[in-house]
């Protein structure tokens, strides 16, 4: 398993170099974003909300920076909506 491994390094890394998820991924690690994401205030907050609440947030927040992106797009000319 050592021995394919070595011989299929070189197409593992032509994969990660063309996958967008790996960069995010890499970029998000090196510069401590995911840390600082993962010790948040509001993140300790929000993992603690039950029943209802945790949907009114979920819902209410998510449609709120759905809202700011679309308003953001439409300023360039682009839509997330497909009736547009």
């Amino acid at each position: 398993m050592k021995y394919i491994r070595i011989l299929l390094w070189p197409l593992i890394m032509l994969k990660n170099i063309i996958d967008p998820n790996w960069w995010a991924n890499h970029i998000g690690e090196k510069s401590g974003a995911f840390d600082k994401a993962r010790k948040s205030k509001i993140r300790a907050w929000a993992n603690n909300l039950e029943g209802w609440k945790y949907w009114a947030w979920q819902i209410g927040a998510g449609g709120l920076v759905l809202f700011l992106f679309e308003l953001l797009l439409n300023q360039v000319g682009m839509t997330m909506l497909p009736w547009r």
